[in-house]
């Protein structure tokens, strides 16, 4: 008689781990085993609830954070299965969050091998058998037949299982109500059949808008409720409650009519809006009932605070959208002057929102809203674009050539795709690389270095300089800055504004100079705007200087007629 296998499930996109399991369970004598294999993690979340495994393999090595977010989802949705992660290093605090989080087990990649792997197994089986003789033989039932989605009582669990975990990390969650409005009229004009087809075509539609980790349950005839872990940013919520009620307002196809229908969508936030799952729900129905006050599907936070927050986000974030859809963006240039002769050698490209009501917007003011929804990527490869254009413009004119420093934010070094795109902008515009100069600040460089780092030299291999932009106002060593590709150092206008009557600050600039140039570097000192300043950058050696002393940014057409003006051209420096 043939023992029953073992089923084993591997999540790990990598082939090498894949097939060093292969090898150590063939090297197992002393029972059957079956190892599956899901090496896409995207999918991960189906697989392991699609099929019965004994134990689950979950890689932890490459995404901790991911990978602990799948085994919350992973136990959240009614896993029995025992779970082991595999991390590429032995770390302590991992360890513990991960045990914490529920799993069973974490195995160092590295110190694995048949014996290990037997030993986890059998331990894991036993720990399942066990588990399953304390739930007895008859397990409620916990899902929908109409729709297959997790019921009440389901729901209920995993919102409580939700609720330990945030406030066990300090984390949020957010709870969506949901209900049709006019469900009755459907029945009584259609028949049943089609509300029940409804029904479940409602249930897809919403299974659609949210991620595999967040639990839709039908928790009523036409009630909906949705659990939503790890909320970073409101806007990401009101972004969910946009979709799940735009979805709503397509029409729906029932037995051949076009019905329409209207919902009404309540949405409650940990903690804010209730410490405990029955708190939360009430509050999530008393948000519901206010959306029902409103036209058409719209939704309501609990929190009128919220509501307003999430509202003015949104309706910022559109309106940037349309800003640049719009061509309402503009570069003005401020001109970089050579300490030395006096001279416009180069200019700082610096963004500007040329808004059509609330006039000529500062970059303050719509940067860290462009970095919060993502929109920083498609802005800054308009700025790139649009400073080699002017790079362009300006040697069709038979100018003096200047280098062109532009911005770069740390958000886009997170675009996959921003060294293939900078780079196909670059040579598409013509113009010779070498002119253009990225600044960056030290925030940016370090926030994720080894990628930073990665893109920067790629760049530079091509033409591009960098400098390293507000000097003195970060953490990096001059070490570390020593082993980047950057030219020139931008010394932050904190430390110009005070030189001439703070002798500390006065000594901190002379060390930056001395320092840097020691790196072979230039120093650029920004904000200068006293002949006194002016003065003392020139007596220390500083190579270049911008400033109001000088002009403050202006428009293109305005910097060319300083360029090109020969009186203009030489600064006074006292």
């Amino acid at each position: 008689m043939h023992s029953i296998p073992v089923r084993i499930l591997l999540v790990d996109d990598d082939i090498s781990q894949h097939s060093q399991f292969v090898r150590l369970i063939n090297e197992l004598a002393s029972s059957q085993h079956q190892l599956h294999w899901c090496s896409d993690f995207t999918d991960a979340l189906t697989s392991c609830l699609t099929d019965t495994y004994d134990v689950i393999f979950l890689d932890a090595s490459k995404d901790h954070l991911m990978s602990r977010r799948l085994l919350s989802a992973v136990l959240s949705h009614g896993c029995s299965a025992p779970i082991v992660m595999l991390c590429d290093h032995q770390r302590p605090e991992l360890k513990a969050k991960v045990l914490a989080a529920g799993a069973m087990d974490v195995l160092f990649k590295g110190a694995i091998d048949a014996d290990m792997l037997e030993r986890v197994v059998r331990y894991a089986t036993m720990h399942n058998a066990q588990n399953q003789r304390n739930q007895g033989e008859s397990p409620p039932i916990c899902f929908d037949p109409l729709t297959g989605l997790p019921n009440r009582q389901l729901f209920m669990d995993r919102l409580a299982q939700s609720v330990s975990r945030a406030e066990r990390d300090s984390g949020s969650l957010a709870l969506l109500c949901f209900d049709l409005d006019g469900f009755k009229k459907v029945n009584e004009s259609y028949g049943h059949d089609a509300g029940d087809q409804l029904i479940e075509m409602i249930a897809e539609r919403l299974q659609g808008c949210v991620n595999k980790t967040d639990t839709v349950a039908r928790i009523g005839g036409d009630e909906f409720a949705v659990i939503v872990d790890a909320i970073e940013h409101k806007t990401d919520l009101a972004n969910i409650a946009q979709a799940l009620t735009d979805v709503m307002v397509r029409p729906f196809s029932l037995g051949g009519h076009r019905v329409i229908v209207s919902s009404s969508l309540g949405i409650a936030v940990y903690p804010e809006a209730g410490g405990s799952p029955d708190e939360l729900l009430k509050n999530a129905d008393l948000a519901k009932q206010k959306a029902k006050t409103m036209e058409g599907c719209a939704y309501r936070f609990y929190n009128d605070q919220i509501n307003v927050e999430a509202m003015s986000q949104l309706y910022r974030e559109a309106d940037l959208r349309r800003g640049l859809r719009r061509h309402e963006f503009e570069l003005y240039y401020q001109p970089r002057i050579a300490l030395n002769t006096g001279c416009i050698i180069g200019m700082e490209a610096l963004i500007r929102w040329r808004h059509p009501v609330r006039g000529l917007v500062m970059p303050d003011d719509f940067i860290p809203l462009a970095e919060e929804t993502g929109l920083i990527s498609p802005i800054g490869y308009w700025v790139v674009r649009q400073a080699c254009a002017d790079i362009k413009a300006m040697d069709e004119m038979g100018l003096q050539p200047l280098d062109v420093a532009v911005n770069l934010s740390f958000k886009q070094f997170q675009d996959e795709k921003f060294l293939e795109n900078t780079t196909e902008i670059i040579f598409s515009s013509g113009i010779d690389p070498k002119r253009l100069e990225f600044e960056l600040t030290e925030t940016a460089i370090m926030a994720n270095a080894e990628e930073t780092h990665r893109c920067m030299r790629s760049l530079n291999r091509l033409g591009p300089t960098f400098s390293l932009d507000d000097f003195g106002t970060g953490y990096s060593s001059f070490a570390h800055i020593q082993r980047l590709p950057i030219n020139s150092l931008k010394v932050d206008r904190s430390f110009i504004k005070n030189v001439t009557e703070n002798s500390e600050d006065a000594m901190i600039v002379k060390a930056m100079i001395n320092l840097a140039h020691s790196l072979n570097m230039t120093v650029v000192a920004e904000g200068a705007e006293t002949a006194a300043q002016m003065h003392f950058l020139r007596s220390n050696h500083c190579d270049q200087v911008q400033g109001f002393y000088f002009s403050p940014a202006v428009v293109f057409e305005d910097m060319v007629q300083l360029v090109m003006n020969d009186e203009k051209v030489v600064v006074l420096l006292g």
